[in-house]
């Protein structure tokens, strides 16, 4: 009986004692003030093991797969390089004032660390309090998983390629935006000449 009393008021003396810690402000959240080592100790395992868990029965496709080829580089190119930087590109100078520092696409950490489909799941979901977004609600399936590709090839591309494929990929998009164009006009086209024909009818 007196071993589960003095269970009870450890537990009761730790509450207060965190309640206190939080309430005066004792721990520093400022970005600029990195963590304990043992609470970044923590928070890694913490990390890590929640995003294998959830990872753990993703399907990865085939990523050499023609149509992750270029899919991902004008989104990588327009969001993830100003964090995560890429061949030829440094990240912006925000991303030096984040914390914890976004890691770097060209140096295979994240690569090494993390499987394909973790990675995957990181971009879908993003990490809280990191300042890493998820992107799952604006981009597909096939964007998600071209993205996991590009990455996984980056490290081993050099600028002269990288700046190539993002050419490539302008390209692309502007031979898009002219066959959406072009079908919007033929469609505008085909309701106005129906518009003329009902009203020809009617004046008949």
């Amino acid at each position: 009986m007196k071993f589960f009393r003095s269970i009870i008021v450890c537990a009761i003396v730790l509450g207060i004692g965190s309640l206190l810690f939080v309430w005066f402000g004792v721990y520093d959240i400022a970005a600029t003030s990195p963590h304990w080592s043992i609470t970044s100790s923590f928070i890694d395992i913490f990390r890590d093991r929640s995003i294998a868990v959830r990872a753990d029965d993703l399907q990865v496709p085939i990523l050499e797969d023609a149509k992750f080829s270029q899919e991902a580089f004008s989104h990588y190119h327009g969001m993830c390089r100003f964090c995560h930087g890429a061949p030829g590109y440094s990240p912006e100078e925000f991303a030096d004032g984040l914390y914890p520092s976004p890691p770097t696409m060209t140096s295979g950490y994240v690569q090494k660390e993390h499987s394909k489909s973790e990675i995957y799941w990181i971009a879908k979901h993003g990490i809280k309090m990191t300042g890493m977004p998820a992107f799952g609600h604006t981009h597909s399936e096939d964007q998600l998983w071209a993205l996991v590709a590009l990455t996984e090839d980056m490290p081993s591309m050099t600028a002269e390629q990288y700046r190539e494929f993002i050419k490539e990929s302008h390209e692309g998009n502007h031979r898009h935006m002219h066959s959406v164009h072009d079908e919007e006009r033929e469609i505008g086209n085909h309701k106005e000449k129906e518009g003329h024909e009902s009203q020809g009818n009617h004046n008949h």
